[in-house]
């Protein structure tokens, strides 16, 4: 009697989580999907109420109207560049100091990893200023380069380092120990061994350098001057009329291809974020 009555009770249990699953897939899609039929869609036909899903004629002539409005493609080097740039020199950075954390462990290892820490809380938007005026002083206003070592040092490279210390912390010290007797130095050890060990979590620091230095806004916005220099968050907000109102169909057609680069880069990544995260946690 029981398992007849489980059975229904089952497959309506199964049939509430599948429509909870739908409706919050929804709300996580949706906008993705409105964003990608706006960008079809005739300016009117975006402002019109009710709203329609699928545009009443598909205007390609809005991806044409970016790169003529502005030098977009440039901007899109511009972020591409930027993008390239941060995650190289996260890498760089985080890979030697988390194995240093993790297995050298030098003086006070233990107050260095928490001011390291102490870097991750601190918002862009407290040290905007005094990084503005030691750019100014370096000759690096209107350039890409408070972009790249700012961010670099100051927010990717803490949030890195902390991920590879927990990953190189996961691995057991007999392999260190072992490449030590047979003649390997720190550096060989740590490229040729430790670090095929824990790609899941290089994997996630590479997707969330990319992620972080991709969507700045606030950075080229304070630094850069010149449009030609000008990254894809920023230009996105500049696709106006003459009297200033924002072109939607523009804007969303613009947006559209300003997430392709993100998307593919977790792409490749993806099998190895959700690992690297899930690693970095299992040690403090």
């Amino acid at each position: 009697m029981n398992r007849t009555d489980s059975g229904p009770g089952q497959a309506a249990r199964t049939g509430i989580r599948y429509l909870v699953l739908a409706a919050v897939s929804l709300l996580l899609v949706g906008p993705v999907l409105w964003m990608v039929s706006a960008s079809f869609k005739s300016l009117n036909e975006i402002l019109v109420f009710p709203p329609t899903i699928l545009p009443t004629q598909f205007r390609w002539d809005n991806y044409a109207r970016i790169f003529e409005l502005q030098p977009f493609g440039r901007q899109f080097g511009n972020s591409l560049l930027v993008m390239a740039a941060v995650c190289i020199l996260t890498v760089v950075l985080s890979l030697p100091a988390g194995y240093a954390l993790a297995r050298v462990q030098p003086v006070a290892s233990s107050i260095i990893f928490v001011v390291l820490l102490s870097g991750i809380f601190l918002p862009p938007e407290a040290t905007i200023i005094p990084l503005f005026l030691l750019a100014s002083k370096l000759g690096w206003i209107n350039t890409l380069w408070p972009l790249i070592i700012f961010t670099a040092v100051l927010t990717t490279t803490p949030i890195a380092t902390f991920i590879m210390r927990q990953a190189f912390l996961t691995l057991p010290p007999e392999f260190d120990e072992a490449a030590t007797i047979d003649g390997a130095g720190r550096m060989r050890t740590m490229l040729q061994i430790s670090t095929p060990l824990v790609r899941p979590s290089l994997a996630s620091v590479v997707v969330i350098s990319c992620w972080y230095s991709w969507n700045q806004f606030l950075e080229p916005l304070v630094y850069i001057r010149d449009v030609n220099l000008l990254t894809v968050p920023v230009a996105l907000t500049r696709f106006t009329d003459t009297y200033g109102q924002p072109l939607w169909n523009v804007q969303m057609a613009a947006t559209t291809v300003s997430v392709l680069p993100v998307l593919l880069v977790f792409f490749f990544a993806q099998r190895h974020v959700v690992a690297g995260l899930a690693a970095g946690g299992l040690k403090a």
